[in-house]
């Protein structure tokens, strides 16, 4: 019996519904290759930040962590710890930010992590980020600049300034809850009185945002930014101290030549002077005189005649400085010398000097009249002549400092 064969026109059209089949399977297969992987259902995605707290020039990474299985079903989802394995390499994850910018916005995971990088855009806030695949997502918030400040402590150094004024270093620390500076906040400064060398400034790894005033008068400074909850400021006040001041006058007879002049120095009443230093006029000087208070005298030995201007130089605890200054007129040393009356030849003839009270005499250099000399360190000596005649007795005062004095005395011995 011979098998009956269709004719060719017979299989015609099963062969082309296998072609549209086969071609159909194709492209359906050709168009499931193109579709992107994602995370299946009951995937947990973990987000985590290099960086909870971000400087508004700063970035971060931010990585997604895929769990497949890791999500309990029901109507509320929620992530088992510890359960489930890491998504297929290759799973795409789609990431979208609040504030700032992610690059890239897509990631694919490798061992079920997939990174991107967070890029703050100079503006504070809180940045709100999205990471999804499939029905898979989470997100995770990223305090920018000011929004994770919680405080602003401000201070000056120096805090107080001269009485006529100066510059300051202002400087505002941005702080967390926690007490750890933040970098990258920016902070604007205003005052009251004086002008800012800044008025915006991004604080530094330390927290620290610093600018200089510079007043002549007493001035508040406030350092402001905006916080985790509200906006943040502190205030500095800056006082300037009481007008450093000192004087100086004499207070015994007008001064002389090798006689005790005292002085008194004397500071404000609400100076406290670390040290004083006098200019006698005379090429000398007393820088001896240290931390006073209140009024102190001194004792000067002029050791030169004429006019002489006195200036004295105070310092004061902080470092400021204030000169003032007298003129007092020092007369040559006076002398006279007396001698008792009646001068016998072989009797003691007693000679007295007398220089002004506080004089303080080095040495008496006498000449008798005869050729006899002496030198004493007293006032006062006895004499006795071996020959009548009339005597002129010269002694030499010499003070201490300064040039001397003569006195003269006659004498008539019989």
């Amino acid at each position: 019996m011979v098998a009956h064969v269709p004719a060719r026109s017979a299989l015609a059209p099963y062969r082309a519904a296998v072609a549209f089949i086969t071609a159909s399977l194709i492209a359906i297969l050709g168009a499931c290759d193109k579709m992107p992987l994602v995370a299946p259902s009951g995937t947990a995605i973990t987000l985590i930040a290099t960086t909870n707290t971000l400087p508004v020039n700063g970035a971060t990474d931010i990585t997604a962590v895929l769990i497949e299985g890791g999500m309990a079903g029901g109507e509320t989802s929620e992530v088992i710890t510890g359960v489930g394995t890491p998504v297929h390499n290759g799973t795409l994850v789609t990431f979208l930010t609040t504030l700032g910018r992610i690059e890239p916005v897509e990631a694919r995971t490798t061992a079920g992590r997939a990174t991107v990088r967070l890029v703050a855009d100079g503006r504070s806030g809180k940045a709100t980020i999205t990471a999804f695949s499939g029905a898979a997502n989470k997100t995770l918030e990223v305090n920018i600049g000011a929004a994770g400040a919680s405080r602003v402590v401000v201070t000056a150094n120096p805090q107080s300034l001269p009485a006529t004024g100066g510059s300051t270093t202002i400087s505002a620390r941005v702080e967390d809850a926690q007490g750890n500076g933040l970098l990258g906040v920016p902070v604007s400064f205003s005052t009251t009185k004086g002008t800012l060398e800044q008025t915006t400034v991004l604080s530094n790894e330390a927290g620290f945002a610093s600018t200089i005033l510079t007043t002549s008068e007493a001035a508040d400074v406030t350092a402001s930014t905006g916080g985790a909850t509200a906006a943040l400021s502190g205030t500095v006040a800056i006082s300037l101290r009481p007008q450093t001041t000192i004087s100086i006058r004499l207070t015994s007879t007008s001064p002389m030549i090798g006689v005790q002049s005292t002085f008194e120095v004397t500071p404000g009443t609400t100076t406290i002077i670390r040290n004083v230093v006098i200019d006698y006029g005379d090429g000398t000087a007393d820088d001896q005189l240290g931390q006073i208070s209140g009024p102190t005298t001194v004792q000067h030995l002029f050791g030169a005649f004429g006019v002489r201007n006195i200036e004295v130089t105070a310092t004061d605890a902080q470092g400021s400085v204030v000169t003032t200054g007298t003129s007092v007129v020092v007369a040559p040393l006076t002398a006279t010398v007396a001698a008792t009356v009646g001068a016998k030849v072989g009797d003691n003839t007693i000679f007295t000097v007398t220089v002004p009270a506080n004089a303080v005499i080095a040495r008496y250099e006498w000449n008798f009249g005869d050729g006899s000399t002496r030198v004493t360190e007293t006032p006062q000596t006895a004499y006795a002549y071996q020959s009548t005649g009339q005597r002129v007795v010269t002694v030499r005062v010499v003070p201490l400092v300064g040039p001397a004095a003569t006195a003269l005395v006659s004498v008539d011995v019989r």
